[in-house]
């Protein structure tokens, strides 16, 4: 088992880093989902005015 990866250690190091940048990457993204309040803000002007706050419903 040492002999292989001894062997393979340069492709060890590289999934691990890779496996490394794919987990900071998913906590950044949970971590920022969970900081969010959620919904509008009222601030149609900057958020493009893609949402209905503020819209008359007919």
């Amino acid at each position: 088992m040492f002999a292989w990866i001894a062997a393979n250690a340069v492709t060890v190091i590289a999934i691990l880093a890779v496996a490394a940048v794919i987990g900071f990457a998913v906590f950044a993204l949970v971590k920022e989902k969970k900081n969010k309040t959620g919904g509008c803000t009222g601030n149609c002007a900057t958020c493009g005015m893609t949402c209905s706050y503020g819209k008359t419903k007919k």
